[in-house]
């Protein structure tokens, strides 16, 4: 990455942290803990409810039987992501403890051939898990990149990453693809999934070299050498995360380190702690059958409203812990060998802020989204024009790279909507207008008060955006037309009070996290 870009993104974060880094103003213990109580109680009954509701109708959803189970005679495994990395995970962990082993072997003996090693290991992996027409097709992505690369233009290279990403979500495509991997179960699935993280990593890869190396003078072979182990780095192969080219060229680079009882304790501590969320996660799915419900709207209907909300926010739960799971368990192994990848999503429902729910879940998407396509349009003092046209592409990028389907556009257009509705509300409260109308009539807790009210305005469309993502658009239409409609005014107001109640929570935990970096940097 050019030092001129690396400038830009400093100024974008450091202008991020300069926002985010203020005090919101005090409200009362007794007014506080009334707002938590009422939202993690809610909460609470509201999943106590869908969990009775989950099992009244189990017989009437596609749920697994589970006989043997000590937990439950049933299960819901209709999450495809779920039903199919977890598995996948646990029964090649063998081959990514090995992996570990072979590569600090490689890194001490051989370390210019570390890159060749990922290769090599990461392709026999493959062949047994896609096959080997699977194989060479996310073999072939980063070549055909590669051959783009020679032309050093950006505009290329985007373009085709474009073209990669609309080929594999076209019929025609998808139809030879469930054909050549029709023996492997869910083969079309797997490549699918694998070649979208190498395509993110084939264009981290050639705009970083595009960058330092313009002219082309760099050696063909190690270059290809390079961009294929980054792209087929095991860890990393099936489900992410986006761990940027830079980080991934200085772990590279780190020499080798010996192992000390210390070290093992630290891995193995880590792998326990995300086999542990992972068990949970496994145990929630024998009381909870939201996923099922995507196949059966007419019993979202049905639902009260009470059981409506506890299935909203099971969806949003499972998506978190799913998450910390499926980046957790690969990262740790990373970590061992030497790199620095992003960690695994943080908890983004007690976010008070749009822009935060993106910052904060996927760390590495966001780290490629602002430095490859924010930053770069923006430039270096941004204008609220510029920084508008730079949130569209942003969420441009994610409708495309997430598969252009009418559901993920939907998806991704209420995200950006809002996350442009809150640039132009910090465009208008950074206006002197607005700051001596709310100093003349607003102040103190009354301040905050207001902010929460109008961070209502942006959670509840959230709900409709996250029921579109995590369910499907006939449940949406059902779960929105509940809260304005059908339910109104009960389920109305009760759904704004509850988010201005979760706002209030939010808030307080910004003050801690900020209180806390200031304690750290005063000691």
């Amino acid at each position: 990455m050019s030092t001129e870009a690396q400038s830009r993104e400093e100024v974008e974060a450091q202008r991020w942290r300069k926002s985010s880094d203020q005090l919101f103003p005090s409200i009362s213990r007794l007014e506080l803990a009334f707002y938590f109580v009422s939202f993690w109680g809610g909460c609470v009954y509201s999943l106590y409810r869908f969990y009775r509701t989950s099992q009244r109708w189990g017989q009437y959803l596609p749920l697994t039987p589970t006989p043997d189970s000590w937990f439950g005679p049933r299960q819901d495994q209709t999450d495809l992501e779920w039903s199919v990395w977890v598995p996948l995970m646990l029964s090649w962990a063998p081959c990514g403890l090995l992996h570990v082993v072979l590569s600090q072997i490689v890194r001490k003996v051989w370390p210019q051939h570390l890159c060749s090693f990922y290769i090599v290991f990461s392709v026999c992996v493959s062949v047994c898990v896609i096959g080997c027409v699977g194989t060479v097709v996310c073999v072939g992505v980063p070549a055909v990149m590669f051959v783009v690369l020679a032309t050093r233009l950006k505009l290329l290279v985007w373009l085709a990453w474009c073209l990669i990403l609309v080929l594999f979500n076209t019929q025609f495509f998808t139809s030879y693809l469930e054909y050549w991997v029709e023996d492997i179960p869910e083969g079309d699935y797997k490549v699918s999934v694998m070649v979208a993280w190498i395509i993110l990593r084939s264009l981290s890869f050639s705009l970083e070299i595009c960058d330092c190396d313009p002219d082309g003078t760099l050696s063909p072979l190690p270059l290809m050498l390079t961009l294929l182990g980054y792209c087929l780095y095991l860890p990393f192969l099936c489900t992410g995360p986006y761990m940027p080219f830079s980080d991934f060229k200085a772990g590279l680079a780190e020499p080798y380190q010996s192992w000390t009882l210390g070290r093992i304790g630290w891995m193995c501590g880590q792998l326990i702690r995300f086999l542990w969320w992972m068990g949970v996660t496994q145990f929630l799915l024998f009381w909870f059958y939201a996923h099922s419900l995507h196949f059966t709207p007419e019993l979202v209907k049905k639902l009260s409203s009470w059981s409506m909300a506890g299935y909203v926010y099971f969806l949003s739960a499972f998506l978190q812990l799913k998450y910390v799971v499926l980046y957790g368990l690969p990262s740790v192994l990373a970590r061992a060998e030497g790199y620095d990848p992003p960690r695994h999503p943080r908890c983004t429902l007690m976010t008070y802020s749009f822009s935060d729910v993106w910052r904060h879940f996927d760390q590495g998407l966001y780290k490629f989204m602002v430095r490859y396509i924010y930053v770069p349009w923006v430039g270096p003092d941004p204008n609220l024009a510029r920084q508008l046209q730079g949130t569209v592409l942003v969420f441009t990028f994610v409708y495309v790279w997430h598969g252009v389907s009418s559901q993920v556009l939907c998806w991704a257009a209420i995200n950006c909507c809002g996350v442009i509705v809150e640039k132009l509300a910090d465009a208008i409260a950074r206006g002197q207008p607005y700051k001596n109308w709310e100093s003349g009539w607003l102040e103190g807790a009354w301040t905050r008060r207001w902010h929460g009210l109008l961070a209502v305005c942006l959670y509840v469309p959230s709900l409709s955006a996250l029921t579109i993502f995590l369910s499907n658009m006939d449940n949406a239409a059902v779960i929105t037309k509940r809260i304005f409609v059908t339910g109104f005014p009960q389920c109305t107001l009760a759904t704004f009070f509850f988010m201005f109640c979760l706002g209030q929570c939010s808030m307080e935990l910004q003050n801690w996290k900020i209180r806390q970096k200031l304690q750290a940097k005063q000691s």
